[in-house]
Parts: C-alpha cells; sequence; structure tokens
C-alpha cells in the first residue's frame, strides 16, 4: 500500500511539473503580408526586430495558408481544417460563411489545459450563425478599445484619422501580461491591420512612440513590383503604393519589436513559443490575394523557442500549412493530437529539416460575397514544382467582370510598358486562366512560365495531378462533385443578388444570406486518419 500511495505521489508531481513547465505561446499574426522581408532575401527596407528574431530561431523558406483570404485562413488557423472540412469557405457575419456547429478548436483545448488566452484585433471568424464561441479568448478587447488606458475610439486624439490602432495592441498585450496569475501558462495572438491595404497609415502609431518613425522608404530601392517581380517595374503610382506596402513592413518590424520586448520585461522570453506569421499574401497586386498564387499563398514564418532550438538562426526547407498549426501548438503545449486532423506538429523540424509533411495544398472558394471573387481553386505543390487547378477556368472565362479589373488589375501601369509582353501576358493569365497551370518554384519562383502539357515536365505534372486528386477525396472536396458544384454556384448566385439588393448597409441582418445546406453540423467521421501526405 505505501508502494501505491508513494507511485501515486510521483505521477502527481510529475503532473504538476509538467503543467509548470508548459510553455507560453506567442502567436504574432499579420494581415494581408508576404516575405518582403530581408529575412527572405528582400532588403527593400530594414527590419531589425525580424532579423533579430530570425537569428534567435528558425526560418521556414516555405510556409502556406490554407486559402489567400482573411476568414477561410483563420478558420483553418483555429480549426486544422481546410475551408470545404471547416464550413468557412467566403466571409462571415453578413456574406454568409460559418463554421460546422460543434466544430473544435485548439482555443478550447488549450483553456481546458488551463490557459489563459487572448487576442488583440480581430479572431476573423465571427458569425452569428453558430451556436456558442468556437474561439472564446478569455481577453479580446474591441480593434479601439485600450484596456491599458481606458481609451475608446471615440477618445482616439481629435488629430488622428483613426484611433492608434498598433499601439492600442501593443498596451493590450501589456494588459494582458500585467493581470495574468501568476505561474499560468498562456496563449496570446498578438495582431494588428498594419499591412492590410490601404498600406498608407501613419495614424496608427501614436505619435512620439520610442523607435517610431523608421526611415523613409527609399523608393530606388525598389526594382519590381511584389508578386510579379521584374515583370512590372514599377512607377508613378504604382511605385507610390508599393512603397507604402513597405511603409507598412516597417510598422508590423516596430510592433514586433514592441510585443517582443513586453515579452522580456515581464519575465516570459525564455518560457514561450514565438511564431511570427501572416494570414495570407497582400492585396491589390491582382496576383496576391484571392488568388492561388505564391504571392498569396506564401507567407513568412519565423519560430523561436529558447532551450528547444539547437542551431539559432538556421533556415528549414520543411513544408509548413496552416493546418499544422493546429497540432503544432497542442504538442507544444504537452496535449494529444486530435485524429481528425490532416496537419502535423512542427516541433520535429525545428531541429531537423523534415516533418510528415511532403506537400502544401490550398483550397480557395470565395472571398466576400461579390460573384467576381467566387472562383474556386486548388493548389499543390512539393516545395519545387506546383500545380495550380482552377475549377472554372477554361481559357476563356473570365475572373473578373470589367468594373472590378479596374479595381483589382494594374492595368494603366502594364499598358504603359508597350514593349513589355510578359506583364500583359501575366495581367490576361490572371484574370482568364486556363484549368491547370504548373510551375517550377526552384528556376520561377514568381510564376512567370507556365509550364503545363510541356512533354519535358510531363512527369512532375502527372505527380502533382494524382497527388492532388488523392488529397481533395481524402479531405471529402466537395468540389469534386459536378452536381454539387451546379448546385453550390446556383445558391452563390442567389445569394450575391440577395446582397446587391440589400444596399450600401452591407446587409445589417447577418443572417440574410443562407449557405446552411452547404455546412452541415460537425462529424469527424471522413476526416479520421487521413493527414496530408
Amino acid at each position: 500500500m505505501k508502494c501505491f500511495y508513494f507511485l501515486l505521489l510521483l505521477l502527481t508531481q510529475a503532473v504538476t511539473v509538467s503543467a509548470m513547465e508548459r510553455p507560453n505561446i506567442l502567436f504574432i499574426h499579420m494581415e494581408d503580408m508576404g516575405v518582403q522581408i530581408p529575412a527572405y532575401g528582400d532588403y527593400t527596407v530594414a527590419t531589425p526586430n525580424l532579423d533579430k528574431l530570425a537569428a534567435e530561431g528558425v526560418v521556414f523558406e516555405r510556409a502556406h495558408v490554407s486559402a489567400a483570404s482573411c476568414a477561410s485562413s483563420r478558420g483553418t488557423l483555429f480549426s486544422g481544417l481546410y475551408p470545404h472540412q471547416n464550413g468557412i469557405m467566403g466571409f462571415v457575419q453578413q456574406h454568409g460563411f460559418y463554421y460546422r456547429d460543434g466544430i473544435p478548436t485548439f482555443i478550447q483545448d488549450l483553456k481546458a489545459a488551463g490557459y489563459h488566452t487572448g487576442l488583440t484585433y480581430k479572431n476573423g471568424i465571427e458569425s452569428s450563425h453558430y451556436e456558442g464561441k468556437p474561439v472564446p479568448f478569455d481577453f479580446h478587447p474591441k480593434y479601439t478599445e485600450n484596456w491599458l488606458t481606458g481609451l475608446t475610439g471615440k477618445n482616439a486624439p481629435k488629430s488622428k484619422i483613426n484611433p492608434p490602432l498598433v499601439s492600442y495592441s501593443v498596451d493590450n498585450f501589456q494588459y494582458f501580461l500585467e493581470n495574468l496569475k501568476e505561474g499560468q501558462p498562456f496563449y496570446f495572438q498578438a495582431q494588428t491591420p498594419d499591412s492590410h491595404h490601404v498600406w498608407d497609415r501613419p495614424h496608427f502609431i501614436r505619435d512620439g512612440e520610442p523607435g517610431w518613425p523608421y526611415p523613409e522608404v527609399d523608393r530606388s530601392l525598389i526594382k519590381g513590383t511584389p508578386g510579379w517581380g521584374n515583370a512590372l517595374i514599377p512607377t508613378g503610382p504604382l511605385l507610390e503604393k508599393v512603397s507604402h506596402y513597405y511603409r507598412a513592413i516597417q510598422r508590423v518590424d516596430w510592433y514586433v519589436g514592441r510585443i517582443l520586448g513586453l515579452l522580456e520585461e515581464h519575465g516570459h522570453a525564455e518560457n514561450t513559443l514565438v511564431i511570427f506569421s501572416a494570414d495570407h499574401g497582400p492585396s491589390h497586386l491582382l496576383r496576391g490575394k484571392t488568388t492561388p498564387r505564391e504571392f498569396g499563398l506564401r507567407v513568412p514564418f519565423i519560430v523561436r523557442w529558447p532551450g528547444q532550438i539547437k542551431t539559432l538562426g538556421a533556415r528549414s526547407e520543411s513544408l509548413v500549412s496552416f493546418v499544422d498549426l493546429y497540432p503544432t501548438f497542442v504538442d507544444a503545449a504537452g496535449l494529444d493530437i486530435p485524429e481528425h486532423l490532416p496537419g502535423y506538429s512542427i516541433l520535429p523540424a525545428l531541429n531537423a529539416n523534415k516533418t510528415g509533411r511532403q506537400h502544401l495544398y490550398s483550397a480557395f472558394v470565395a472571398h466576400t460575397t461579390g460573384i467576381h471573387q467566387y472562383w474556386p481553386t486548388r493548389t499543390v505543390t512539393d516545395g519545387r514544382w506546383k500545380l495550380i487547378h482552377h475549377v472554372f477556368g477554361n481559357g476563356n472565362r473570365s475572373r473578373y467582370s470589367e468594373k472590378n479589373k479596374a479595381i483589382f488589375s494594374l492595368n494603366k501601369q502594364i499598358d504603359s510598358l508597350a514593349a513589355n509582353a510578359l506583364a500583359r501576358q501575366l495581367r490576361t493569365l490572371s484574370e482568364v486562366p486556363p484549368a491547370f497551370e504548373l510551375y517550377d518554384l526552384k528556376n520561377d519562383p514568381d510564376e512567370h512560365h507556365n509550364l503545363i502539357g510541356t512533354d519535358k515536365y510531363y512527369e512532375a505534372e502527372s505527380k502533382l495531378r494524382k497527388q492532388l486528386t488523392h488529397w481533395r477525396r481524402d479531405t471529402a472536396d466537395p468540389f469534386l462533385d459536378e452536381a454539387f458544384v451546379t448546385r453550390f454556384s446556383k445558391v452563390y448566385q442567389k445569394n450575391y443578388d440577395l446582397w446587391k439588393s440589400l444596399g450600401a448597409d452591407k446587409m445589417k441582418n447577418r443572417n440574410a444570406l443562407d449557405f446552411s445546406e452547404f455546412i452541415p453540423v460537425w462529424n469527424p467521421t471522413d476526416y479520421l486518419g487521413k493527414r496530408d501526405r
């Protein structure tokens, strides 16, 4: 009996110690930001704080979101599932999409394990359709609330067009840390709207903040348009727009420095897993947000975990998907990874150049309710070769209406370059895509040359076609079924017509649009044991 109680005591102590040693998790999650930073070879602007983070951790060369749209990407982040699996195949709230009722999220898992959770800025998956709260953060102030000072948007400095949301986000993280129970592990998602278009927003940071402003962007260093490379050399208004994007990146870097500084000041730096990334690439440059291009899907991914990474400043070729974040966070917390998740924990890759993942996949359906933003695509890449499938693509059907071409494309800039046939060709490829595209990302990282149907690359194309089909079946992709696509398209058109008829108030009734027939109650049966390959 004494042995039994002694063993029980040891087990109790082991559990207690394990709980005490659980790391904090800080996910610094930006909006609409690509890899245009020195850590990924773009030296247009200096980012000293991101450089320091990279030097203290691991830079992952190729990380992809599940879809280049805010709601769908964040839906994957919290659920660990692709958009067609979790229900968020387009924008939430008044746009009609939402999580399948009952779907689990890692926030629920961490809270059940004793973690205190916090979030600045938006979670991106709010919906009045969903029963309960799928991501029940303990601390989630509104965009314009500052819990440290008591200020709200109404009380913000009168000289500012908007309240200084970046500064508020810093203050709110400080408030979170100051009110944390001693010894309680935490998950915090630090976010700001810096890099979301429109980029020229100096009012996001308070006047007189230490370390701001950074030097003005040297436009002579901008040699190409992000997402286009040297196919489109920006001049005039386009150059100004691109320089504003780099200015936003400077604000991101300043923010990262402040957040990591607070982590250090409150004594949590040594026991915190830090990941820096973004929800997808930039918008308003045609080949980024809402598209299957690398400029839309590829995001920065830098990891720091003191004492757990053997080679600091390392670069990893391991493929990382946003479906891998749920497994990573619960794995770091010492919890079991749910069997229905397709992703992998990236923790083994912190010290080895591999994980169980051999391919990256994406599954875009729609962005907001606009009919021009309904364009289902699927992609697969092994890191070298990439296959894009446009479900509606046939080389004749336009992705954009004439009205929206003016909004999303760079027609004036491109048309002014009479000698630049490549830029015009890429614009046409983006606006009127074929069914399939194939790219060699090693030799053509900007995806300039579509190799589909080329005899020389038949083997690479054939392998990826088969792989994409396997993955779509494993994830129960309903868009494999032509009857489903026809039915979904009819409902989408009906909802779009209703959306337009409700006028400029953008449908105050958030339940006006109905996609419920495509979003069944959560059931993991179809996904058990079917991890990505």
